[in-house]
This record gives structure tokens, C-alpha cells and sequence, in this order.
């Protein structure tokens, strides 16, 4: 009898856990469509409606740092599938803006992109992993097979924008 009861309210709980996920989800979505969330007696909740929306701002930006992720990890698959000439345009460098020039590549602005999903609630792992990861990946010997693929006008270009990944990963290493 004991063991009925506890599983009857195991399932209770459960449902009700489910329910009230439910109920957050669709208030999250009244809310991210411009809706305001009101309380018991038919008011509206400005409060709770302002979470609401943070939480929507929270997970957009979240959103836009892992797309920018996936998109860059989509690149370098296709940059190296790929048998065609490479321009600087075609490199997926490490910055949140597209850099110009080697100029524009900062350790500031490698470690912003590099660390970015580390800001993502549920998202796991070292920096130091990032960074020796990047540092394998951006080891000027191990794109000579890219910069091969360069136009000469760009060649130099590119050469020097790798090694500056190179040294400002080097430098965060040193951090």
C-alpha cells in the first residue's frame, strides 16, 4: 500500500513538474510575441512580465553566440573539403566582427569569440581546452595547406592574419 502511494505521487509530481513547464514555456512565448503576462485577479504583472522578456533577451543572445559557434565550426569543415582557391573572405577567422585585416585580430577580440559559449547557461568545458584546441588548429604549419590554396595578391595577407590568431592564442595561453 505504502509503495502504491509513493509511486502515485511520484507520478503526481512529475505530472505537475511537466505542467508547470508547460506553462512557463507558453508564457515565454506570450511574452517573446509581445504579449504581458497578467496576475490571479486579471492585472497585469509588470514584474513578472519583465523577467519574462530579460529571459527572452538572455536566450536570444545565447542563440546568437552558438549559431555564431556552429557557423564557424560549419566553415572550417568546408574550408578544408573544399579544392577551390581561398580568399580572406573564405577563412573562418576568430572574431565576432569579420576582421579587415591582421590588424583587426586582438587577443581581446580572439578571446571574446573564443570563450563566448562558455557565457551560455548549460554549456561546459575549460578554457585552456579552447585554447589548445584553437592553438591546433591555427598552427601556421597546419594551414600551409590552406595558404597554398590562396591567391598570391592575398597570400600574405592571409600568412600574416594566421599568425596573428597564432600569437594572440599563444598570449591567452600565457594568461
Amino acid at each position: 500500500e505504502q509503495q502504491r502511494r509513493a509511486a502515485h505521487e511520484e507520478k503526481r509530481r512529475k505530472r505537475l513538474e511537466r505542467e508547470r513547464r508547460e506553462v512557463y514555456l507558453s508564457e515565454l512565448a506570450w511574452v517573446r510575441s509581445g504579449g504581458i503576462l497578467r496576475d490571479a485577479q486579471g492585472r497585469r504583472d509588470k514584474a513578472r512580465t519583465a523577467e519574462m522578456q530579460a529571459e527572452v533577451r538572455l536566450q536570444d543572445e545565447e542563440k546568437r553566440i552558438m549559431d555564431r559557434w556552429g557557423t564557424y565550426e560549419t566553415r572550417w569543415r568546408t574550408l578544408y573539403a573544399s579544392v577551390d582557391g581561398v580568399s580572406w573572405r573564405d577563412i573562418p577567422w576568430p572574431s565576432v566582427v569579420p576582421p579587415a585585416s591582421d590588424v583587426d585580430l586582438t587577443p581581446d577580440a580572439v578571446a571574446e569569440f573564443i570563450f563566448a559559449t562558455f557565457t551560455v547557461r548549460g554549456v561546459n568545458g575549460l578554457r585552456k581546452d579552447r585554447i589548445r584546441s584553437s592553438l591546433l588548429r591555427w598552427h601556421p604549419d597546419k594551414l600551409s595547406a590552406v595558404v597554398a590554396r590562396v591567391a598570391d595578391e592575398e597570400r600574405d595577407m592571409v600568412q600574416e592574419g594566421i599568425n596573428a590568431v597564432f600569437r594572440c592564442l599563444k598570449q591567452l595561453q600565457d594568461e
